[in-house]
């Protein structure tokens, strides 16, 4: 339990396969939640020159929202029905990303590939924390659901768990997916890679 305080912030996050986005919206509002805007995402992805992070389960990306970089790590999930796992993220300047991937460059990282989407997000709030649930449409995957919590204690793990799959339950998600965008867009170029390359999930 030492350690797991020691992985603040968690993000816990579940995401599922969708047809339409149109019902999980009119369950949504069924719901009450607030509807907080739409963002254009592009991550992208780099490798480590001596670190795999297929086997080690870790993901480094900078992510521009509307043009705006942020650079982000995850670290490993722990076990369970759900992701949980640590996320770093620091806020870069606009114009940024060029030059930071100039620097990892010259360390010996390199580029895995950019995942593209446009994000809509809703916020539910709970007697708990609130939640956050996402509607994406992804280049060349087509359309999913997030629901996901960020968590200050270790001892909210079970809590969000069950608040994420009963939310999940109400607006009619069944078809998880626990690769992430990045292992998805991968397999349907390589399947051997997409399979095992590390989670790395925004």
């Amino acid at each position: 339990m030492e350690s797991l305080q020691k992985m603040q912030p968690l993000e816990a996050e579940c995401k599922f396969r969708v047809r339409h986005h149109q019902p999980v919206i009119d369950a949504l509002i069924g719901l009450h939640a607030l509807a907080i805007g739409t963002e254009s995402h592009c991550d992208t992805y780099l490798r480590h020159p001596s670190r795999d992070f297929r086997t080690t389960d870790e993901a480094l990306r900078i992510r521009e929202i509307d043009g705006l970089p942020y650079l982000t790590y995850k670290g490993p999930r722990l076990s369970g029905p759900i992701k949980i796992r640590t996320e770093i993220e620091l806020p870069l300047h606009r114009g940024d990303k060029s030059s930071w991937l100039e620097v990892w460059k010259h360390l010996g990282f390199s580029i895995v590939t950019e995942v593209v989407k446009k994000r809509t997000i809703y916020r539910l709030d709970s007697e708990r924390r609130p939640l956050t649930v996402t509607l994406d449409e992804v280049e060349k995957l087509g359309s999913f659901v997030e629901i996901e919590r960020i968590l200050e204690q270790s001892d909210e793990v079970e809590q969000a768990e069950k608040d994420i799959l009963e939310v999940a339950r109400m607006l009619g998600l069944r078809d998880i997916e626990k690769r992430s965008y990045l292992g998805l867009l991968l397999a349907s170029t390589n399947p051997n890679e997409g399979t095992s390359h590390g989670d790395g999930e925004p």
